[in-house]
């Protein structure tokens, strides 16, 4: 409870601490704002439900920030929240997890309940508001099992690497869950845009013999960026491509596709790291704090390092070449180097692709279109295929069809 508080108070001040020139008539009148619960959503993985609780202002709830339980409370006392538009008094979830949220109004206050399918771990934090979110509250809610079943699947995935003598290809999914990633114009978000591109792909890897593809997001949920490499990793990966789509916002007017590998020394240009700050953020989005590094590293990693560098790039140069061949209307923006935090595995070649600037109309539109999806999906599989014949590594077995998926 101690650290939740320390949180809150944090946060209070650094909101505060961002008015900067603020006049004191306006921090009143920003105090006097009315509380309101704007919006409430739950998103589901294989290990866990994350319920994220938007509010329009700050606001405190008496809770524990972790524990076992299969009845929570979120007491707000003194406040008698309003319901934003749309926002419903009972949300039901039933994913196995979670049942349900209610919200009620006891004299004393407002109440957030959330009740559990079965007694499990729980962890609750406060996120502060930023350009893009209000100020949130998210609840994390451990699927019962979840975690042991998920651990069983990629295990078994190894097993059938060695048994069936085949290269794995881990395809990451950028973004997903709370972190939608850059949107472009009618809605499109890249969450979703690179969801569908990556399932793509692991469908054409798996039509090539000796090759099995395997989604390391496999629905609309946020995995915290090192986990993505450290689930390739477990399961004995061969190569990981992480798939994203760019965004002109970011960096002024863009088009194109580009294909990154990892930089110890700098990125390529001062935009690349930018876009580099921009998708490593994904963590403090999803209220994943900041990982530290040990800078005092073997000698043994880093011949790995470098040697998966080397690979990386060659990797990178086939994934672009074919990927701009896609499309006709898709020019090259180059391979180019910068600190991404998904790609800091030593223990395969991995590389970033941006398929497209999804604030470009035009560009955007392509990669809302499910045949286009199709398409990148296949080159892609195609530029690792390339990678494998270019590196001669050998493919046998035969062709090795879906891997099983996570409960």
């Amino acid at each position: 409870m101690r650290k939740l508080i320390a949180i809150l108070i944090a946060g209070a001040v650094l909101a505060l601490s961002g008015a900067g020139t603020a006049s004191a008539q306006g921090a009143a009148s920003a105090t006097a704002t009315a509380p309101m619960l704007s919006a409430m959503r739950s998103w589901s993985s294989p290990t866990s439900t994350r319920v994220v609780f938007d509010f329009n202002t700050i606001v405190n709830p008496v809770a524990p920030d972790s524990g076992i339980t299969r009845h929570l409370v979120l007491m707000i006392p003194g406040e008698q929240l309003t319901l934003g538009s749309g926002v419903p008094r009972i949300l039901g979830v039933h994913d196995g997890t979670v049942d349900s949220i209610e919200v009620d109004w006891p004299v004393e206050g407002t109440r957030i309940n959330l009740h559990m399918s079965a007694e499990t771990k729980f962890h609750v934090f406060p996120l502060v508001a930023n350009e893009a979110k209000p100020f949130r509250f998210v609840v994390d809610v451990a699927r019962p099992g979840g975690q042991v079943a998920e651990e069983k699947r990629i295990e078994k995935i190894a097993v059938a690497k060695k048994s069936d003598r085949i290269r794995i290809v881990a395809v990451d999914a950028g973004h997903g869950g709370e972190d939608t990633g850059a949107r472009g114009p009618r809605g499109v978000l890249e969450k979703r845009v690179t969801l569908a591109v990556a399932k793509a792909t692991v469908d054409e890897l798996n039509r090539i013999p000796g090759v099995r593809g395997v989604l390391i997001r496999e629905g609309d949920y946020f995995i915290p960026l090192h986990e993505r490499f450290r689930k390739a990793e477990k399961m004995k990966a061969d190569v990981f491509v992480s798939i994203h789509a760019n965004s002109s916002k970011r960096r002024g007017r863009g088009s194109g596709s580009e294909v990154y590998f990892l930089s110890l020394r700098g990125a390529s240009s001062q935009s690349d790291a930018d876009l580099a700050d921009l998708e490593n953020a994904a963590d403090l989005v999803g209220g994943v704090p900041p990982q530290t590094e040990n800078d005092l590293v073997s000698i043994l990693y880093d011949v790995k390092r470098s040697s998966a560098l080397q690979q990386s790039q060659l990797l990178a140069d086939n994934l672009l070449d074919r990927l701009v061949a896609s499309h006709e209307r898709l020019e090259s923006r180059g391979v180019k180097q910068a600190g991404f935090a998904v790609l800091k595995s030593v223990e395969f070649p991995s590389a970033l692709v941006e398929t497209a600037f999804i604030n470009n109309p035009a560009e955007a539109k392509l990669l809302a279109n499910p045949e286009v999806q199709k398409k990148m999906g296949y080159q892609i599989a195609m530029g690792v295929k390339s990678y494998f014949e270019k590196a001669g590594i050998t493919l046998g077995g035969s062709a090795s069809g879906a891997v099983t998926p996570a409960n």
